[in-house]
């Protein structure tokens, strides 16, 4: 549920910037968050996962293609309704990212919850909404919990930060911002 609050917070931060305000959110949502829910749900009534954290590697594959592909297309949406490069650059790095966690999931388990809070936290810091303090403890507990349920070790969980972090801010400065 990080992506649809960062979307909202950066679409309804200045509506005077953005024409199609709801459309806007609307695309965001459903290619950033609702089809990959869907797409999770699906998946476990086929029992092509075991749980809907798709906590085995092998299982990641298949909604990481298909959350690559949604985010790109949810990308390319919001290019031609032309929304502010800051919205298109997080859509972009949503897809790129997960592009990017899907080939490393092939060799290597990552913690997917370290890279989708430490993304939109990187994205509202460039945009100018700097919290340190809230920021820093949704870091935290975000990555904390998946130590603490054993789904991941410190080391996916910090390296899935990193990535996160780094590739967001790269993507975001040079290409939209």
């Amino acid at each position: 549920m990080v992506a649809p609050v960062s979307f909202g917070i950066l679409i309804y931060a200045d509506p005077a910037e953005n024409e199609n305000l709801h459309l806007t959110f609307f695309i965001s949502f459903f290619f950033s968050t609702a089809l990959s829910i869907i797409t999770v749900l699906y998946l476990k009534s086929q029992e092509r996962i075991s749980d809907l954290d798709a906590s085995k590697r092998e299982e990641r594959i298949q909604p990481l293609v298909l959350g690559t592909i949604y985010c790109a297309v949810g990308f390319i949406l919001l290019m031609i309704i032309d929304t502010e490069p800051i919205i298109q650059g997080l859509m972009f790095c949503y897809a790129i990212n997960t592009f990017l966690v899907w080939f490393i999931t092939k060799k290597w388990k990552i913690s997917i919850h370290a890279i989708g809070v430490g993304g939109p936290v990187t994205a509202l810091w460039l945009y100018g909404i700097q919290v340190p303090v809230i920021m820093t403890l949704a870091v935290i507990a975000v990555c904390t919990a998946r130590v603490l349920l054993k789904k991941h070790t410190i080391a996916q969980v910090f390296i899935g930060l990193i990535i996160s972090i780094n590739f967001t801010y790269l993507q975001l400065k040079y290409l939209f911002l």
